[in-house]
């Protein structure tokens, strides 16, 4: 009968055993915390490094078109002066627009990045707190366990008592084994709601890495974009466009009509501006673009009442540069 109970001192080895798993995961747990914390960081002074570049390379356009304009004062003579000078105001105007309203959409996309960062930021606090109480919970769980342990221990050593002393009847002994087995069953279910908790921690962790695998996606989107503007930069820094020793071709579009618009045309030779439709204006210039070739010079002058809007202003502009125009040509 005494080969059925266990000996003494093996539920303390069992014990130490256990208690030394849960720091452990704890500090799992931490590592994970603060590689999350720090990969949030590292996106939040990303984001105002790509907002410090993208004014620094607004800046640095603008100095560039300063030096542009400054050395066309200074090597043109009074007609390309007056030229470039309305070309480059209706170009710089549209690039002014254009700047804006990217520099806004970089701010909207960043105030949405920090929106989703606090987001974030509140749920690890939540995860924090379930994790705190999970941990208190285990922490409640083996007290429960050891207290059963010592109980389960005195039993056994009031069983072999009553058995050396042979004093016990069979009934007493079958109520000390109904005790014995429901303190087993109690025992059982605790390690049963231990191992439950650990999964659920278990599980959080991984939604937790898939969380910041999505940022890391985010990080690399970020990248791409920064890269693009980057690129829009070094355009800016290529051989400026001139009218010198080119033959000027000026497209004036005088307004926006109802059924069509109307185009004012000029050549050199020509006293005054002819009225054109825009099919044409796009006749003359590509039968112009066969004779002088990369002589060609077109002067896009778009006024302020014009009636378009700036999109349309610059999809116009675009279209009769990259066709006819030399220093769209090249590229």
């Amino acid at each position: 009968m005494n080969s059925s109970f266990a000996p003494i001192g093996q539920n303390q080895t069992s014990h130490s055993n256990e208690g030394s798993f849960w720091p452990s995961f704890t500090d799992i747990m931490m590592v994970i915390t603060m590689i999350f914390l720090m990969a949030t960081s590292l996106l939040v002074v990303r984001n105002w490094q790509l907002v410090s570049e993208l004014r620094e390379s607004v800046a640095a356009e603008q100095i560039a078109s300063q030096l542009i304009e400054t050395t066309f004062l200074e090597n043109s003579t009074l007609e390309e002066r007056l030229a470039n000078a309305e070309q480059g105001n209706s170009i710089l105007r549209l690039r002014l627009l254009k700047k804006n309203k990217e520099l806004q959409i970089s701010n909207n996309s960043l105030r949405q990045q920090k929106f989703y960062i606090d987001a974030i930021e509140a749920d690890n606090e939540r995860l924090k707190k379930s994790l705190s109480a999970s941990v208190t919970a285990l922490t409640l769980a083996n007290t429960e366990i050891d207290t059963i342990k010592a109980l389960q221990q005195t039993l056994n050593t009031q069983v072999l008592t009553m058995e050396q002393q042979l004093r016990l009847s069979t009934v007493e002994k079958n109520s000390l084994a109904l005790q014995l087995g429901k303190v087993q069953s109690e025992v059982l279910e605790s390690k049963q709601a231990q191992q439950k908790n650990i999964a659920d921690l278990t599980q959080q962790k991984q939604l937790l890495t898939l969380e910041i695998d999505a940022y890391n996606q985010q990080m690399l989107m970020l990248k791409s974009d920064y890269e693009t503007v980057k690129s829009k930069y070094e355009k800016l820094i290529k051989p400026a466009r001139s009218a010198k020793d080119k033959y000027i071709a000026e497209v004036y579009y005088n307004i926006k009509g109802t059924d069509s618009e109307v185009i004012r045309y000029k050549v050199p030779g020509d006293s005054n501006f002819v009225d054109l439709s825009l099919a044409e204006v796009e006749k003359r210039l590509s039968k112009l673009k066969q004779e002088k070739g990369n002589d060609l010079y077109v002067k896009v002058i778009i006024p302020t009442d014009s009636g378009l809007t700036y999109n349309e202003a610059w999809e116009f502009m675009r279209n009769l540069l990259a066709k006819y125009d030399y220093y769209y040509q090249e590229n």
